[in-house]
């Protein structure tokens, strides 16, 4: 049996149990299934991602130390494709990825003043749909390529139609999801954004954006740096 594996995986699982506690901020010395009821209590997202996972490591390891042919053999002997598992969600849950390692983007925005005209220039540009509304430095909105199509239709049935003189408040006056969004900062974990999706496809919310800021407020465009839509999703459930 090869020993050395065994020594690595102890020397992995001891290294989990610090890593988590540290999370946690407690004891390293605090029994595992302690730090996993812990993370339950807490609400721990990326721990309880991959609670299963860790109680198997878990149930391992005690085999290994309790459980032994003799005391120079164990009963069971871990394979090097079960360490190398236990090092990437050791890396997971110790540097969890965040907003700012994937949604960082230049972001088009546009003020209330601007002509629908120049809109749809950009979307045709751009291949992008989701436009922060502005009234000199206050976000007031967003507009998105629905509410656009929505204005047009029913400007078409009035017969009241005119691009050209029609600005971007018209269109954000008259789009229902301009308030479809909340404010995020760059430092958002991915398993929160994944937590803020869930919860909004259970309340019956398709369409809701997530703007990235520097930190969680905007007072001027430049403040943001990324849209997150949720056609992102599976992007997100990849790197968790």
């Amino acid at each position: 049996m090869n020993q050395d594996n065994v020594r690595e995986f102890l020397h992995v699982f001891n290294e989990l149990q610090k890593v988590i506690a540290a999370k946690l901020g407690v004891d390293p010395d605090t029994n595992f299934g302690s730090l996993l009821y812990a993370a339950d209590e807490k609400q721990d997202k990326v721990i309880k991602t991959y609670k299963r996972k860790l109680d198997i490591y878990r149930q391992f390891r005690n085999i290994l130390v309790h459980s032994t042919i003799n005391e120079h053999e164990s009963i069971a002997n871990p394979s090097q494709s079960l360490i190398e598992e236990m090092k990437v969600v050791k890396e997971k849950i110790e540097y969890p990825k965040v907003v700012s390692d994937l949604f960082l983007e230049k972001v088009i925005s546009f003020n209330q003043n601007d002509k629908l005209k120049d809109v749809l220039e950009t979307i045709k540009e751009n291949q992008i749909s989701q436009f922060p509304v502005f009234q000199e430095n206050k976000l007031i909105g967003l507009i998105s390529e629905n509410g656009i199509t929505n204005f047009l239709a029913h400007s078409i049935t009035d017969d009241l139609i005119s691009i050209s003189g029609t600005t971007v408040r018209d269109i954000l006056d008259n789009d229902k999801e301009k308030n479809s969004y909340e404010i995020i900062p760059e430092n958002k974990s991915i398993f929160d954004i994944e937590s803020i999706y869930s919860k909004k496809i259970e309340e019956g919310i398709v369409a809701y954006f997530l703007l990235i800021s520097k930190t969680d407020r905007v007072t001027k465009p430049s403040d943001l740096t990324g849209i997150i839509t949720p056609w992102d999703m599976p992007e997100i459930i990849e790197n968790k």
